[in-house]
C-alpha cells in the first residue's frame, strides 16, 4: 500500500505517556499518529509488522477520558492506545488494523503472560489439571504448554496462523472457557511476550500435543 488510506481524528498516547489530540493515518505498511499535547508536537510511526496484537480496550487503564480505545501491542516498545473522535469508528478501525497487521498463515509460536494473584498458584495447578482456559484442539494448534511462576502463568501456543487464532479465541465466549475460578486467580491484563525464552526455568504445568492419544496428554 503506497498511498494514504484516509485518516481519522483521534486522541492517543503511549503507555505511561501523555494524551495527545491529532490524527491517525495508514500508509506504506505503517500506522502514523500525529498530534499535539501541551503545545508540543507528538508523532508515532508504527510498522504493521511490529504489531503483535490489536484489541478494543475497555479496562480502566486502557481508556482515554473514560472512552474505550484501540490498543496496539508492539513486539518492542510500550503499547499504544488511541480513541477515535466520532461515533461508529472504533470497531471499523479495529477490524481494519486486525486485517492489516495479520501475520501470514504459517506455523508460529505465541507467548502470553498472565499475572497471577498472590497465593493462587495451588488453585491454578488444580484448574490446569482440568484443562487450560482455552481449548487448544478447538484452535487447530499443533501444541500448547502452560508454565508457572510464583506470580505469573505463561501460555505458549504453537500452530498455523497462531496469533490470529488465539486473538479470536480470547474474544469468543464459546472458545474461552475460563470461568470465575480462573478470573479469581488473574491479577491483571494478559500480555503478549516477544521473548522466546519467556518460560525459561518456569515449571511446566500443562502440555498438549496434537494427534496424540488422550492418554498421552501430560499434565504436571
Amino acid at each position: 500500500m503506497s498511498e494514504r488510506r484516509g485518516g481519522y481524528a483521534v486522541a492517543f498516547r503511549e503507555e505511561g505517556g501523555v494524551v495527545a489530540a491529532g490524527r491517525l493515518e495508514l500508509a506504506d505498511g505503517r500506522l502514523l499518529l500525529v498530534g499535539a499535547s501541551g503545545g508540543q508536537r507528538r508523532e508515532l510511526s508504527i510498522a504493521f509488522a511490529e504489531v503483535v496484537d490489536v484489541h478494543v480496550g475497555r479496562l480502566r487503564e486502557e481508556r482515554l477520558n473514560g472512552y474505550p480505545t484501540i490498543v496496539l501491542v508492539r513486539e518492542r516498545g510500550p503499547a499504544v492506545v488511541f480513541s477515535p473522535i466520532g461515533a461508529g469508528f472504533l470497531h471499523e478501525i479495529a477490524e481494519l488494523l486486525v486485517r492489516l497487521t495479520a501475520t501470514p498463515a504459517a506455523t508460529d509460536e505465541l507467548v502470553v503472560v498472565v499475572p497471577l494473584r498472590a497465593g493462587s498458584l495451588g488453585r491454578v495447578r488444580e484448574l490446569l489439571a482440568l484443562g487450560p482456559p482455552v481449548d487448544p484442539s478447538s484452535l487447530d494448534l499443533t501444541s500448547h504448554q502452560v508454565y508457572l511462576r510464583e506470580q505469573s502463568a505463561i501460555f505458549v501456543f504453537s500452530g498455523p496462523d497462531v496469533r490470529n487464532r488465539v486473538r479470536r479465541a480470547m474474544r469468543s465466549p464459546a472458545l474461552w472457557r475460563a470461568g470465575l475460578a480462573w478470573q479469581d486467580c488473574i491479577a491483571g491484563q494478559p500480555r503478549i511476550d516477544a521473548n522466546p525464552d519467556a518460560a525459561a526455568d518456569a515449571e511446566l504445568a500443562y502440555h498438549w500435543q496434537r494427534d496424540h492419544h488422550p492418554e498421552d496428554r501430560r499434565k504436571a
